[in-house]
């Protein structure tokens, strides 16, 4: 990403929800435009996603073309643009594709067949949470009148943008995906097939309609909810994520950690998008648990935690609400949310116009369509627990990305390269970069033999022992205490005739039914069996066992030691070098006038049985921090507030003293 001005977007957005059941009565009777208003003010609210359509499939003004909500008896979203409009606040239309019930009613054969049969991709008889027919994203009837209800919004109202829900697939069999699968060779008894289709179909949807839009007026700013931020490794373009975001104005990624998301699906996501030039909003919500769920506020320290874990990454933030039937905007929850918007407003001059720094890059594992994007795969989320908990800043990259920048580039645990990519290594290593490579990473499906020369192993087979030891070296690893280390997660065997750092230590047997030795793994033998275990060939590292896999599932705290002394011996000179402690999270931007460090001290705890959530901010206490500088820094400060840092520049790093540090903390140093 350039250093360059550029007008942003807001960086204090709501996304107030609507989805309203035709059953309740008295829609709106309670909506006062100056209270609304006022409210958002109050708020330091700069921006909103206003609703003209639910998943109901009720309208909230007077349409043509479906049906508005029967107890609305005024133009509910009229009145809220007009009004946003004249106080300078940013408004985007809202409307949902897939989910739409009263279509679905009216229009059954526009309905979704997943792959089990199900018509609409519901159980008829569900009352679970979360669960709409939905609507089929291919079907030609219904794109042509989502067109019409797109100028018809425009028409009305000339909304700055759109931002368009639930762009989704579903596993779609009806006659309409059939036959666009035949066309393209796709056989629809497979899933795997099917799914490529649902992905086909998601691109096809989003540039159908983005240039429909563009042709209605170019300044519209247009966003489809469907993961665009998804995790892939870009090999097969045709479904990746990268042609996606070709139709997005910015990516949004929605990400409410207490429920399916988790804490660890926004960085992740954002480590892979914030490289880039396109902008980039965080949403999470209110809510205690998940949309809907009204009666409830989300503790104000987690409140905190996530928009400014957004900020911290380059992200504007947009809180997710739920306006009442009855219109009535609640006050109590947005002194909440203006607590948090107003410290963010004040921050926003060292927020602008900054870009990431980061030396490291780790090639994303996984293929397109291979997981759910709301959850992730394992080695992303290792990985990111592992580098964030090292404060090493990072990249994730795909196989078309620019790896020529970074000084050390990981491949954790099982990416498969092609060609293409493999050469792209081969010859950024031959220029002077850093590998770090991991489990089964670059070994090719045809040879069983490694694609990168300078890994200098060969590689044999899986291993024969479901759970192995490592013993480690006293040279290298004199930081680790010297017992033999289970790996739970199978690995494999390799040959090398190149420095062996550690070695493998195999049980007596694997456990069995028959045979097995006290309640868990087979214990080690007495004696190494010689096969190497972490392989230094000069600038690259090869560790045989999944250990970023390991580190996610089993947590054991050694195996984020061993990667951190790997990657110290080969990445000599960091970005960033500090005592921190592992939960703090932090995160380094810039601008063309200096350095703007973020450091986030917050706990996350398990509170209850479904998720996770924050009460504290930690107190830190008598630590540093050492950031690569290529500048003599004219000044270190803690902003807002402007309090003056002493601080030493030596080497081209900047040695900065924390005395005391709590929740939020941004350190700037200025050119």
């Amino acid at each position: 990403m350039s250093l360059i001005n550029k007008k942003e977007l807001p960086f204090r957005q709501i996304h107030l929800d609507f989805h309203t059941s035709p059953f309740i009565g008295g829609i709106g009777e309670k909506y006062n435009t100056d209270e609304f208003i006022e409210t958002l003010k109050k708020a330091h609210v700069n921006s909103i996603n206003l609703f003209t359509k639910c998943h109901h499939g009720m309208f909230y003004y007077p349409t043509q073309i479906g049906t508005m909500h029967p107890n609305l008896k005024f133009d509910l979203f009229g009145e809220q643009i007009r009004a946003c409009k004249e106080n300078g606040i940013r408004a985007l239309a809202y409307t949902c594709v897939a989910w739409n019930e009263d279509w679905a009613d009216r229009h059954p054969e526009w309905q979704v067949i997943n792959f089990d049969g199900i018509l609409g991709d519901r159980n008829p008889f569900s009352n679970e949470y979360t669960t709409w027919r939905s609507l089929c994203i291919s079907n030609k009837e219904y794109i042509q009148l989502l067109k019409e209800e797109f100028k018809e919004v425009y028409d009305l109202y000339k909304p700055q943008g759109y931002w368009i829900d639930i762009v989704l697939g579903r596993t779609c069999i009806c006659p309409e995906c059939k036959k666009q699968m035949k066309a393209l060779g796709l056989n629809v008894q497979k899933l795997e097939d099917v799914k490529r289709h649902d992905r086909i179909a998601e691109i096809n949807f989003c540039k159908e309609m983005y240039e429909y839009l563009k042709g209605m007026d170019d300044n519209m700013e247009i966003y489809f909810n469907t993961h665009p931020y998804e995790l892939d490794d870009a090999e097969d373009l045709e479904i990746s994520s990268v042609q996606k975001r070709k139709y997005f104005s910015f990516i949004d990624i929605e990400s409410l950690p207490s429920d399916m998301w988790g804490y660890t699906h926004f960085p992740i996501a954002v480590n892979y998008v914030n490289k880039y030039e396109q902008e980039i909003t965080m949403m999470n919500g209110k809510f205690h648990v998940s949309w809907g769920d009204f009666g409830s506020m989300r503790n104000l320290e987690a409140l905190e935690y996530e928009c400014f874990r957004a900020a911290a990454n380059g992200a504007k933030v947009c809180i997710g609400d739920q306006l009442h039937p009855s219109g009535k905007i609640d006050a109590n929850v947005y002194s909440r949310i203006g607590q948090v918007y107003e410290s963010i407003e004040q921050k926003e001059p060292w927020l602008i116009n900054t870009c990431k720094k980061s030396e490291v890059a780790v090639v994303i594992p996984s293929k397109a369509c291979s997981s759910n994007p709301q959850i992730g795969n394992l080695v992303e989320e290792g990985v990111y627990r592992v580098l964030s908990e090292l404060h090493i800043p990072f990249d994730y990259v795909n196989f078309v990305d620019d790896i020529s920048k970074y000084s050390l580039v990981i491949l954790p645990d099982n990416v498969q390269l092609n060609r293409n990519m493999a050469l792209k290594l081969n010859e950024y290593y031959n220029m002077g970069g850093k590998l770090l490579v991991t489990g089964k990473s670059a070994v090719s499906q045809v040879t069983n033999q490694f694609l990168l020369d300078c890994i200098g192993c060969q590689f044999i087979s899986e291993a024969d022992y479901d759970v192995r030891y490592i013993r480690l070296t006293d040279v290298a690893f004199e930081e680790i205490p010297h017992i033999d280390h289970v790996l739970y997660t199978k690995g494999y065997t390799i040959k090398t005739d190149k420095e062996v750092l550690a070695e493998i230590v195999p049980p007596y047997f694997n456990r069995s039914f028959d045979k097995f030795c006290s309640h868990r793994q087979t214990p080690p033998m007495l004696q190494s069996s010689g096969e190497p275990a972490i392989v230094k060939n000069d600038r690259c590292i090869y560790i045989s066992s999944p250990l970023f896999t390991d580190y996610v599932k089993n947590g054991y705290k050694v195996y984020r030691d061993i990667l951190q002394t790997c990657i110290a011996l080969i990445y000599e000179q960091p970005l960033v070098r500090t005592d921190l402690p592992a939960i703090t999270e932090l995160t380094v931007r810039e601008n063309n006038e200096g350095i703007v460090v973020h450091l986030l001290n917050y706990i996350i705890q398990r509170k209850c049985k479904v998720l996770d959530t924050i009460e504290h901010r930690l107190t830190v206490t008598n630590k540093f921090v050492e950031i690569k500088c290529n500048f003599t820094p004219s000044s270190v400060m803690l902003v807002p507030h402007g309090e003056k840092l002493d601080y030493l520049y030596s080497n081209g790093y900047v040695h900065v003293k924390l005395s005391e540090i709590q929740g939020h903390t941004m350190i700037y140093i200025q050119k």
